[in-house]
């Protein structure tokens, strides 16, 4: 029987690549996905102290055979251990289920399934399969297509002309996979996205957005958007769903310092009282987490965080973040300080009491 799931999937034929779909959606080295598997190494992007996983098995073909399968996708949730590996005794479990679905001892242990209907309901039993959100399953099959040199789908035309121009085409005609498809090319965009992204219909703008925060987009589109963001917190009507997909969007940009002066106004001015709204906090918690290795930006987010939620939530978005070797100790250096904000300390202490 196969050890990892990476042998058994080889095994039957199929080249294997995974992904990350914990924070965003994100290739991951064959080298890292073969180690976690060996629990030889912690998953590079825990989330909620699990590995969000997206399998892609795309048929081999061979010398005499074109094949058309399409490629098969599992999308797994793994426990992970304090260390962030992979609970091993879950992962031998999964495997021999999968070896019995493929390899029945027997015709009555089959079931008369075939195979892959066999595979299909190990699966489903397992426990393990998620179903990701509408927009994170657009991104990881326009990220797919763009890996395995297939073209866009049939929305992307119409998201690219309505960069060029909102005014000319309808956004309700838009697709969610079509801005899925634009936020994974958005360098062959760029320019007309930095030229029309302030023009963006709201609706349209947080779908592209959810999208962007998967991908490295250069300051030029960053700008805009955080104009955009702005623009709505000093407005009468502010849209937090949509400063909520600007964080989200702008994230993952290596335009760092831009980022941190808008959440640190966000966080230290509360425009519009943003700086309560729980879905803003958490999305700060969550998508720009690296940010937070700042201990000023990580003392305004517990300020903020601690004064206005309910402990579970405190509990639930500070667990996390603790599970990640790289903030655990900024995030221990404010909670501890002497000089901490009392609402910090009360929730601290909760938390600690907790046993979260």
């Amino acid at each position: 029987m196969a050890n990892t799931l990476t042998d058994l999937i080889t095994d039957a034929d199929f080249d294997l690549r995974w992904f990350d779909l914990g924070r965003r959606v994100r290739p991951v080295s064959r080298k890292a996905a073969q180690a976690f598997e060996d629990g030889a190494s912690p998953w590079p992007h825990p989330y909620l102290r699990q590995a969000w996983c997206g399998l892609l098995l795309t048929p081999r073909r061979t010398e005499n055979e074109n094949s058309a399968d399409e490629p098969a996708v599992w999308f797994l949730r793994l426990p992970l251990d304090e260390q962030g590996k992979l609970l091993l005794p879950i992962r031998d479990r999964f495997l021999r289920a999968l070896h019995q679905a493929l390899h029945p001892a027997n015709e009555a242990a089959s079931n008369g399934q075939a195979p892959a209907k066999a595979l299909q309901q190990a699966l489903e039993n397992s426990g393990l399969m998620f179903t990701p959100a509408t927009d994170k399953r657009a991104v990881f099959h326009a990220q797919a297509a763009k890996l395995l040199g297939h073209p866009p789908s049939n929305h992307y035309p119409a998201a690219k002309a309505y960069a060029k121009d909102p005014a000319a085409f309808p956004w309700e005609q838009l697709a969610l996979q079509g801005l899925a498809d634009l936020a994974v090319r958005w360098d062959k965009e760029q320019e007309n996205l930095a030229a029309n992204l302030t023009r963006f219909a709201a609706p349209a703008l947080i779908s592209l957005s959810q999208g962007f925060e998967s991908e490295a987009i250069e300051h030029q589109l960053v700008e805009p958007l955080i104009a955009r963001a702005r623009q709505s917190l000093e407005s009468d009507t502010p849209d937090f769903a949509l400063v909520i997909a600007v964080i989200r969007g702008i994230s993952h940009s290596p335009a760092t310092g831009m980022r941190q002066q808008f959440l640190r106004w966000i966080l230290q001015q509360n425009p519009a009282g943003a700086a309560t709204q729980p879905e803003v906090l958490a999305a700060i918690g969550s998508r720009c987490n690296e940010d937070l290795s700042q201990a000023v930006l990580a003392k305004s987010w517990l300020e903020r965080l601690s004064a206005s939620q309910p402990q579970e939530t405190f509990n639930l978005l500070l667990s996390d973040l603790l599970f990640l070797p790289q903030l655990r100790n900024v995030l221990l250096g404010v909670l501890r300080d002497p000089q901490r904000q009392e609402s910090v300390a009360l929730s601290f202490g909760r938390f600690l009491q907790s046993g979260t």
